[in-house]
This record gives structure tokens, C-alpha cells and sequence, in this order.
């Protein structure tokens, strides 16, 4: 009984201190993860008059490691449009795009390679500044159930800024036939100052945006099985006519949904 007892005293401490928490991290493996991609957005406008516009597409993407750099990997992206419907706002899947990029452990862009088939280093910055890859931020650090991490994206740019401040949770743990699930929720914000070519003339936008993301990660494939994010933006126009008329001064909102899904 009383090797029973030590036995049960020596175990207890060993059990108090045995963490809760779980390591989520992407795994970068050599095969293609395909996923299919719904995109719908919609925008009110007061430009020189009330307007309004939206389109909806769906996109085949195709993800591809090319090369595992240990702390991350190179990862290769294709575009493909399935279906596009646009009412008045353009919509950026007209064509098939394709780029590679260099990405972290934990999503995160570290450097963009180059955009359909042309060596960033030759590209302007307007071009390859809003390249990213479909992975949420994961935490650095183990994380425990409803357990939250910080992260922040910044883009500084002559044409671009853009800062987004991300908080993420570990929202459920959880299982299915293939494997054990992460849900994991984000909420974040920050402003976004544009400048862009629009056909009434050079436009500058001021404004800020904010998203909410839920997303399930595969915890044994670390994969991503799929994500929906809800993204708003609020942003004053000011728009410099060709002409030199007088500037044309207004406001846009514009919100955008998307569902990633693994297939």
C-alpha cells in the first residue's frame, strides 16, 4: 500500500504540470492541395452620384511546395476562373494568374518570387504588394483551447499602405475520419491608404478595413480544410480628373466574402 501511495504521489505532480496546450503549424509536403474558391463582393458608392456594383467568381486554386526551406517552404499558386459574373465592379479573375512566394511556418509572406512567370525582382511593387497565400496566421507558440495570438500585417508601398492588426483564436478541438480539427476564428482591422488609375482619373483612397475569419485546420496534416472570411471596407474617394476639372470628391463601401474549401 504504501508503494501504491508514493507511486500515486510521484505520478501527481508529473500530471499538474503536463501542459494543455497544442503545436499548429502548416506542413509544407511535396503534393498539391487543390481548393475551390467562392468569391462574392458588393460596393455602394457616392462618386459625382450615387452608384452601386458587385460580381461573383469561383476560381480553382491550385497550391504546389516547390521547395521545403526547413522554417517554411516556397509555395506555388494557381488561379484558375470557373465562373465570373460582374454588375458594375470589376472582378480580378477575368484570366488565370499564377505566382510563388516564399512563406513561414505560420503563413505568414516572406518574400514574393514572382508573379505569372515574371521575376518579382522586375515587377513594380504595386504589383506583387497584395500577393498572399489562403493560410490564416497560426500562433508561434503552442496554444491552449480558447487560447488567443496576435498578428500584424503591414504593407508600405508608393501606391499602398495597409496595416492589419489580427487576433486568433483557438475556438474547438475536434475529430472526423480524417483526423483531428482545429476551428480557429480571427478578428482584426486596421486603415488602408490606396492610390489606383480609375478611368474618370487618378483616385486616392483613405479608409479602413476589417475582417472576420473561421477556418479548420487539419491538425495531423496541417493542411487547411477550409476558411470563410468576411471582410468591410469604408474609405473616402478622391479622384483627380484627366482634364484638370475639379477633383471629384465621394465615399465607397465595399464588402467581400470568400469560402476556401479543400477538395
Amino acid at each position: 500500500m504504501k508503494r501504491v501511495l508514493l507511486l500515486l504521489l510521484t505520478l501527481f505532480p508529473l500530471a499538474a504540470c503536463r501542459s494543455d496546450s497544442i503545436a499548429l503549424q502548416y506542413t509544407f509536403g511535396n503534393d498539391e492541395v487543390r481548393y475551390r474558391m467562392e468569391a462574392e463582393a458588393n460596393a455602394r458608392w457616392n462618386l459625382d452620384g450615387p452608384g452601386r456594383g458587385s460580381y461573383t467568381a469561383v476560381f480553382d486554386v491550385t497550391e504546389r511546395v516547390t521547395e521545403d526551406a526547413g522554417e517554411g517552404a516556397i509555395v506555388a499558386v494557381t488561379m484558375d476562373p470557373v465562373e465570373v459574373e460582374e454588375e458594375g465592379l470589376p472582378s480580378p479573375g477575368l484570366e488565370s494568374r499564377s505566382f510563388s512566394l516564399r512563406s513561414g511556418p505560420n503563413g505568414e509572406v516572406l518574400e514574393v518570387l514572382e508573379v505569372d512567370g515574371v521575376p518579382a525582382g522586375v515587377l513594380d511593387n504595386d504589383q506583387i504588394g497584395l500577393i498572399a497565400t489562403y493560410r490564416p496566421p497560426l500562433p508561434l507558440q503552442p496554444v491552449k483551447l480558447n487560447g488567443t495570438w496576435n498578428a500584424e500585417q503591414q504593407l508600405e508601398l508608393p501606391s499602398v499602405f495597409q496595416q492589419i492588426t489580427t487576433i486568433g483564436r483557438l475556438t474547438r478541438l475536434d475529430r472526423d475520419a480524417d483526423g483531428r480539427l482545429a476551428q480557429l476564428a480571427y478578428t482584426g482591422s486596421g486603415p488602408l491608404v490606396r492610390s489606383l488609375e480609375l478611368p474618370q482619373g487618378q483616385a486616392d483612397l483613405t479608409g479602413s478595413t476589417t475582417i472576420a475569419i473561421d477556418a479548420r485546420l487539419d491538425i495531423d496534416e496541417g493542411l487547411l480544410r477550409e476558411a470563410h472570411s468576411s471582410t468591410q471596407g469604408s474609405f473616402d474617394v478622391r479622384v483627380l480628373p484627366p482634364d484638370q476639372r475639379a477633383p471629384i470628391v465621394g465615399s465607397v463601401r465595399l464588402d467581400l466574402e470568400v469560402r476556401l474549401t479543400k477538395v
